[in-house]
């Protein structure tokens, strides 16, 4: 199974959760991921999160990114 379609499989499950403890603990592992990121790239996941799609550009790769 590709890392796409294994997101794709969480995310159908996450839908169907009926589980409120459950559902806390994926998102305290959601958060307790972001706390251990440095801030900057935190900030920068803010900044993108809060853009239009028309501003925003999509890329595959570091490397296409760092190419722009």
């Amino acid at each position: 199974m590709t890392i796409d379609q294994r997101k794709i499989s969480l995310i159908n499950w996450i839908t169907n959760l009926k589980d409120e403890g459950l559902i806390k603990q994926v998102e305290k592992f959601r958060d307790d991921s972001l706390s251990q990121l440095p801030d900057e790239i935190v900030e920068l996941l803010k900044k993108s999160d809060a853009e239009s799609l028309e501003n925003c550009h999509e890329h595959t790769s570091a490397r296409e990114i760092l190419k722009k």
